[in-house]
């Protein structure tokens, strides 16, 4: 029987394509959502209003 040569360049591209997805997974996780988070936290202390005084009628002073 003769032995058949393995294949060298597939298993290379498949763990170079993992790595490559989990980078940019990795990547979308860190910065893309740190900067909408601080985009939003920040859009959300400019739209804040006053609230109002809780009143004697509150549920939650009692």
């Amino acid at each position: 029987m003769s032995s058949k040569k393995p294949n060298t360049l597939l298993a290379p591209l498949a763990i170079a394509g993992i790595t490559i997805g989990f980078l940019g997974a990795a990547y979308k996780f860190i910065f893309v959502d740190s900067k909408r988070h601080s985009h939003m936290s920040k859009e959300k202390t400019q739209d804040q209003t006053p609230q109002d005084p809780p009143s004697k009628f509150d549920e939650s002073t009692e």
